[in-house]
C-alpha cells in the first residue's frame, strides 16, 4: 500500500525529532558532566596561576569564583584538617566530608599540585580543591560544584516530555502542511489524467514555489499537445480531402478512357477516338508526376545555392512570353539584384508556379508581380473567384476556372505552400476588388 506525502513527511519529521533528542538526552546524561568538571577543574587551576602573579586573593577568588585559604604546615594532620576547617566555616562553606591525607601532603611536597573532589552526599554536590605548597604554607584553591548527573537526569525528564508534546505539535502541523502541499500536486495528477484522456486542461496553481514552475511546465506542455492534435487532426482531414481529390482527378480520365476505348470496340471511332485516350492517358500522367512531387516536397535533397531572385524572375517571364497570348506580364521591382542562399529548384517551382497560375487563371489581361526591397514578392491578377479560403488545398480548382485546355491538377499551390514553409517563408493570398494577390516573403532567409 502507497504512502501519502503527508504521512512520509510527518514520519521523516518525527523520526529526526526522535534522533535529535535522543542524541541530546545521551550526551547530557554521559559527556556534559564530564566536560563540566573538566571546565570547572580548569578554572580553579586558571586561579591558583594568576594568584601566584596577584598579592591580593580576594581579587582573584571574585574574578574566578574560587575559595582561596592558606594554612601553614605546622603540627599534626589533625591540627591541619581542623585549622582548614575553621576557616572554611568563615568563608560559609560546610563540607560533610573533608579531608587532606598524608597522601596529599607527601605530593604537595614534591612541588606538585594535587587535585582532589569530594563528594559532600545528601547536599547533592561536591568541593573541588587543588593544593599546592609555598614556602612553609599549603594553599588551597576551592570550587562548590552541584552533582550535575542529578541536574541532568531532571532535565532528561523535562527533555522527554517536551519530545512528547513536539511529536503531537508535529502530527498536527505536518498534517496542514501536507495538506497545503499535496493539494496542488492532486490538482496536477487530475490536470495529467485529463490530458492523458486528450483533455487538454490548464492548472492554475500559484504557490511561489518549485510546484508553481511544474504546473507551468504541465500547462505549456498541454497547449503544445493540444495544438499539435489540432495538426495532427488537420492533417488527417487534408489526407482525406488529398485521397478524395486524388480519386475525383483520376476517376475523370479513367471514365473518358473506358468510354472512347468502348466506342471503339463498337466501330464508333471517327478518327479521334485514339488521341482523347491519349490525352487523358498524359492527363493521368501529370496528375501522378505533380502528385509525387508534391509528396517529396518534405525531403531535403536540394542543394544549397546562392541567386539572385531578381534574374530568376525575369528569367521565368521570358520564358512565358510565347505563351501570354495577348495578356502582359509587368514586373516592377525596388532592387536589381537580392540574393537568396537557400535551394534554387525548390524557390524556381514556387515562383513559376505561381505566374503559371496567374497566366492561366486571370479573368483580364494585366499580370502584375512586384518584388519590394523588403524581400516581398506579390503576383497580382483579376479574377471571378468568390472565395480563395481553401485555394492553398491540394487538387482545388476553381469552379470558373475547370476548361479543359488550361486546368491543371490542383496541386501546384498546395506544392507552393508546402516548399515555402519548408524553406522558412511566408506565404498568402488576399481577394480585394476582383484581384487576387498571392504574396511570398524571402526576407527572412534572404
Amino acid at each position: 500500500m502507497k504512502q501519502k506525502i503527508g504521512t512520509k513527511l510527518t514520519i521523516y519529521i518525527t523520526f529526526v525529532v526522535i534522533v535529535t533528542f535522543t542524541i541530546s538526552l545521551v550526551v547530557s546524561q554521559f559527556f556534559l558532566p564530564k566536560y563540566y568538571l573538566y571546565q570547572l577543574n580548569k578554572k580553579v587551576a586558571d586561579a591558583y596561576e594568576t594568584y601566584q602573579t596577584k598579592d591580593e586573593p580576594s581579587l582573584v577568588e571574585r574574578q574566578f569564583d574560587v575559595t582561596i585559604i592558606t594554612v601553614p604546615l605546622e603540627g599534626s594532620i589533625d591540627n591541619l584538617n581542623e585549622n582548614l576547617r575553621l576557616q572554611l566555616a568563615r568563608e560559609q562553606i560546610a563540607l560533610n566530608k573533608f579531608w587532606v591525607s598524608e597522601e596529599v601532603l607527601q605530593d604537595i611536597a614534591g612541588e606538585k599540585i594535587v587535585g582532589k573532589l569530594y563528594d559532600q552526599g545528601k547536599q547533592k554536590s561536591s568541593f573541588l580543591v587543588h593544593y599546592a605548597k609555598e614556602g612553609n604554607q599549603l594553599i588551597m584553591i576551592g570550587a562548590s560544584m552541584a552533582h550535575f548527573t542529578d541536574i541532568a537526569s531532571f532535565i532528561n525528564r523535562f527533555n522527554f516530555v517536551f519530545l512528547i508534546a513536539s511529536i503531537l505539535v508535529i502530527i498536527m502541523v505536518t498534517a496542514l502542511l501536507s495538506r497545503k502541499l499535496t493539494n496542488p500536486l492532486n490538482e496536477l495528477q487530475q490536470v495529467a489524467q485529463e490530458i492523458g484522456a486528450l483533455n487538454f486542461q490548464q492548472a492554475n496553481i500559484q504557490t511561489g514555489d518549485e510546484i508553481e514552475e511544474l504546473a507551468k511546465s504541465i500547462n505549456k506542455m498541454s497547449q503544445t499537445l493540444e495544438s499539435a492534435q489540432q495538426q495532427l487532426t488537420q492533417r488527417n482531414l487534408d489526407l482525406k480531402q488529398f485521397m478524395v481529390g486524388l480519386t475525383h482527378e483520376l476517376k475523370t480520365p479513367l471514365a473518358l478512357i473506358n468510354v472512347y476505348a468502348s466506342g471503339m470496340e463498337d466501330g464508333m471511332d471517327d478518327g479521334t477516338y485514339l488521341t482523347v485516350i491519349h490525352q487523358q492517358i498524359d492527363r493521368m500522367e501529370k496528375i501522378i508526376t505533380d502528385m509525387l512531387y508534391f509528396a517529396r516536397t518534405e525531403e531535403n535533397d536540394s542543394k544549397v545555392s546562392s541567386f539572385d531572385v531578381i534574374q530568376l524572375l525575369q528569367q521565368i517571364i521570358h520564358s512565358y512570353q510565347p505563351l501570354q497570348g495577348d495578356k502582359q506580364i509587368f514586373l516592377q521591382s525596388e532592387l536589381t539584384e537580392f540574393m537568396l542562399n537557400t535551394e534554387q529548384e525548390k524557390v524556381h517551382f514556387i515562383v513559376e508556379n505561381l505566374i503559371s497560375n496567374a497566366v492561366k487563371y486571370t479573368s483580364g489581361r494585366d499580370i502584375f508581380i512586384c518584388f519590394d526591397s523588403h524581400g516581398r514578392l506579390e503576383i497580382t491578377n483579376d479574377t471571378t473567384l468568390p472565395d480563395i479560403s481553401k485555394i492553398w488545398q491540394p487538387f482545388y480548382v476553381g469552379e470558373s476556372s475547370r476548361n479543359k485546355h488550361i486546368s491543371g491538377t490542383g496541386l501546384g499551390l498546395a506544392t507552393v505552400k508546402s516548399l515555402a514553409e519548408q524553406l522558412g517563408y511566408t506565404t498568402k493570398s488576399t481577394l480585394a476588388d476582383g484581384k487576387i494577390t498571392f504574396t511570398i516573403d524571402f526576407w527572412q532567409r534572404g
